[in-house]
């Protein structure tokens, strides 16, 4: 009887474990798609296949959990929050208790969220390491640093006992390390929880999580690949996205809202991505555009400690100093010791160029939050940006000490290193450090340059800059991009802080390609409109009085009209004045830049022509004020914002309409296909006032050698568009077939007026120099070869030819800068160049630099004549 139970008891529990057996694997069968769809980013799908999991197994957790992962994922966070409150019950399962604590956080109910994940860690099972995680990051968020630093350091310590398997689990100890400052370690766990072979299928919150550790230390590139391989398993996953769009934060380019907007398309109450935007606003100085994502943010979240800080920053450099005070609080009263506050308000008051405020916020930063290692570097490189190298030095080495892997820090310390080997040197009112050798061929002419610049704009804006003013020019575009941001890439020439500028110097560039002397009148002009308007003049406008004072200051200088910028007028994408710091930050295509400043100077001309240089003087003291461009504008010139640009695109027509009519539109205007000879012919004489037609068929001509057909369209084309200068435009061609000819005034009037519009024309200017030294024409030669150095001075040829000249037009002070910079670059004759600066100091008085001079000569050359002579003249004058 009992082995007859027996056998029908095992009958019926093998048939229950083959009941439950199918029932598992029908659901498994169900969700599989599900999570399969979640993974690979078709949210859509998972619902569909969760929900459907749900109406025939109402308490399946995988489901559950399934369903608010990708809710969350969605930025669906309400409809998310309803169904965890149907989903959990009274004893709930770790995993719906973690992700209900996500949603929680996201939306800011940091309590609730802390309850939850803080009861699934006590509950343990597979996503135990991950609710650790979780309540670490939470605590940290809220100010409970060393309660989240224990939990970060179980989690290590775990790992370190090898008790973790498993993509995410390991993810989570990567994050672990990384937060406690192991920086190394977490690199290496992140390879291991990132190898499918090792680990299994790959977390993309793990994988995530890698590309961010990436940014933090300033390694956009391979950020951006981190990133990248979690798009290629999901492409619409919305944390990577919004990844590379960080990456690119600091490009300028349009990518970077291309892609913030690509991972809002996927989660739309996605807050990083949504503050991003803010910062993007923040960074074209819109504020207003600013606070409306700031607000959208701060309705999904309103405790967001990211947004509350960008909403202080629009406050604070909006002047809203009571506003600014109560977000401030707010923040505090969340987190006390929420440094990131300060560094975020001192990096977007650097986008300001108000760097001693930013100093005193980075201060503030590291004083809340001591290990808060950017703030250091930040502290560093902007006490720098004023001139305070030492304590600058000292605040990046606090920074790298703290944290070897921040690319800033060490990039900045290893341009210190450069920068101890500068020479430095004074005039009356700057400080210069400069290589060794830019020091002998450069040094010279731009003590003299600056001393120039400052009599001439303190004059005229009857402003004097707090000095002295610092001048660094660097030997490499790398340590000059390094100065500027912290990171090689910089495509600008130079930059002000107000009272520093650093620049590239011509070794930087190719030759004939750079012009340093524009560019150092450019940065001074900064310096007077920054220091002049406090540091409250907007980017555009300091941009283009900058512009416009430079082409003032030589012929030629300052980036004139090309037909690039005149089609841009034409086809309708020049920008409004409101749009011209979006322009200059953020173009929608390379040449915008450019085109900004161009426009940005515009304006300045605009404003002189309607109403007198004295109307921009007054601008920039109402700036002063603080008051925003539109109260400016409205105040000194009468004009709101719309009578602005009303009055600045009639402006533009003015001075644009004439440049339009010359160049045709369409396909023919970009000259993909040169047309041949007849073609040319033909659209000449359909159009007599084709310009590009005219230069086309001049040069084909000339290059045929059948210059007197060539000449007469050459000169149509000249006449019809004179600022075109790429590849010489139409001024090499006349020049050549004049030479050719003997016509030498007519070649020579082709290189001035070359020289005109080209502010990098070193070989225009020393070939008309050369005619006028052969006319014994003094006073032009020295005009033209003085401009040449400032494109490219370290030619020994040209640097005797212009002492040599300046000396026989009595330019005595012109001519010993000539000679001293000559022998600094180790001329085939130093002999001749010291004899030469023995006598332009003697005529200057300055006779113990003519005797050491003319004695130096001599030792390289005991029997040269000159030398005796001078030197005997010397000791008869002697004092």
């Amino acid at each position: 009887m009992s082995r007859g139970f027996g056998r029908g008891a095992c009958w019926l529990a093998l048939t229950f474990l083959l009941f439950v057996s199918n029932c598992s694997a029908a659901r498994r069968a169900g969700l599989e798609p599900a999570e399969a769809a979640l993974r690979t980013g078709d949210y859509a799908a998972a619902l569909k296949g969760y929900r459907e999991v749900l109406a025939s197994e109402p308490d399946s957790v995988p489901a559950q959990v399934g369903i608010l992962r990708a809710l969350n994922e969605t930025g669906a966070y309400q409809e998310a929050r309803e169904h965890a409150g149907k989903f959990i019950g009274p004893n709930p399962p770790a995993a719906l208790l973690l992700e209900s604590g996500r949603v929680c956080a996201a939306v800011g109910d940091y309590s609730l969220a802390e309850k939850q994940i803080q009861q699934a860690c006590l509950l343990g099972g597979v996503t135990r390491l991950q609710a650790a995680r979780e309540l670490a990051d939470l605590k940290a968020l809220r100010g409970q640093r060393a309660e989240a630093q224990a939990l970060w350091s179980e989690i290590l310590g775990e790992h370190r006992e090898g008790r973790i398997r498993g993509s995410s689990s390991l993810g989570c100890a990567a994050v672990a390390a990384w937060r406690l400052g192991r920086v190394e370690e977490a690199k290496e766990i992140f390879l291991d929880a990132t190898d499918e072979k090792t680990s299994g299928p790959v977390s993309l919150r793990t994988l995530s999580d890698f590309g961010f550790l990436f940014l933090e230390k300033y390694n956009a590139t391979d950020a951006i690949g981190v990133f990248r391989d979690c798009l290629r398993v999901n492409k619409a996953y919305a944390p990577a996205l919004l990844g590379i769009a960080l990456a690119r934060k600091y490009e300028s380019t349009r990518e970077v809202e291309k892609q913030v907007r690509a991972a809002l398309a996927v989660n739309p109450n996605l807050v990083p991505a949504i503050n991003l935007l803010a910062e993007l606003r923040i960074q074209e100085e819109s504020y207003d555009a600013a606070e409306v994502e700031i607000r959208r943010a701060l309705r999904v979240n309103p405790s967001n400690l990211e947004s509350l800080s960008l909403l202080a920053v629009c406050h604070e450099l909006r002047g809203e100093p009571t506003l600014y005070a109560a977000t401030e609080a707010k923040i505090l009263n969340i987190n006390p010791s929420y440094g990131l506050f300060y560094h975020t308000l001192a990096e977007n008051l650097v986008m300001r160029r108000k760097y001693h405020e930013a100093v005193e916020r980075e201060r503030m930063a590291v004083s809340v939050d001591p290990g808060l290692w950017a703030a250091h570097a930040g502290l560093g490189i902007n006490l720098m940006r004023i001139g305070e190298m030492a304590r600058g030095r000292q605040a990046i080495e606090r920074a790298f000490k703290g944290d070897p892997f921040n690319v800033w820090a060490y990039n900045t310390l290893e341009l210190l290193d450069l920068m101890d080997k500068f020479v430095g040197s004074r005039s009356e009112h700057f400080r210069f450090l400069m290589s060794s050798e830019d020091e002998a061929a450069v040094g010279p002419y731009a003590r003299r340059l600056a001393e120039e610049v400052y009599e001439k704009l303190v004059s005229r804006y009857r402003f004097e800059p707090e000095g002295p003013i610092q001048v660094e020019l660097f030997p490499d575009h790398g340590g000059f991009a390094v100065r500027t941001l912290g990171l090689p890439g910089l495509g600008a020439l130079g930059v002000c802080f107000g009272k520093v500028i650093a620049q590239d110097s011509p070794r930087a560039r190719k030759a004939g390609s750079f012009n340093w002397g524009s560019t150092l009148w450019h940065e001074f002009a900064h310096v007077i409109t920054l220091q002049m308007t406090r540091h409250n003049i907007p980017r555009w406008y300091s941009e283009g009085i900058s512009v416009y004072e430079e082409r003032r200051a030589r012929p030629g200088w300052g980036d004139d009209l090309t037909p690039a910028f005149v089609r841009a007028y034409k086809e309708g994408k020049l920008l409004k004045v409101s749009e011209l710091n979006a322009g200059m930050m953020r173009p929608e295509f390379p040449e915008q830049i450019s085109f900004s400043y161009h426009q940005a100077a515009m304006v300045c001309e605009l404003i002189e022509e309607r109403f007198g240089f004295e109307k921009i003087r007054e601008t920039l003291v109402a700036f002063a004020t603080g008051a925003s461009s539109e109260a400016v504008f409205r105040q000194v010139l009468g004009w709101d914002a719309d009578t602005l640009e009303q009055e600045y695109a009639r402006f533009l027509d003015s001075r644009l309409a004439r440049h339009a009519r010359v160049l045709p539109s369409g396909p023919a205007a970009r000259g993909s296909d040169p047309p041949d000879k007849p073609s040319l012919i033909r659209q000449i004489a359909a159009s007599p006032d084709d310009f590009p037609a005219n230069l086309r068929l001049g040069m084909l001509l000339h290059a045929e050698k059948s210059d007197l057909e060539a000449e007469p369209y050459l000169k149509k084309a000249q006449q019809l568009f004179p600022e075109y200068i790429e590849d010489g435009g139409s001024y090499r061609p006349l020049f050549e077939i004049y030479r050719a000819q003997g016509r030498e005034d007519d070649a020579l009037d082709q290189l001035l007026r070359w020289t005109r519009y080209d502010e990098n024309a070193f070989e225009p200017l020393l070939r008309a120099a050369e005619i006028y030294l052969a006319r014994g024409d003094w006073v032009p030669a020295v005009r033209l070869l003085d401009l040449a150095n400032y494109i490219h001075p370290y030619d020994p040829r040209a640097q005797r030819k212009l002492g040599d000249a300046a000396s026989a037009a009595r330019e005595w002070a012109l001519a010993a800068l000539a000679y001293q910079a000559l022998l600094g670059l180790d001329p085939p004759d130093p002999a001749g160049a010291h004899l030469g600066l023995a006598r332009a100091c003697l005529e200057l008085g300055r006779k113990q630099e003519a005797r050491k001079a003319v004695l130096r000569a001599l030792e390289i050359a005991p029997t040269y004549e000159p030398a005796q002579e001078l030197l005997l003249r010397l000791r008869g004058v002697a004092p």
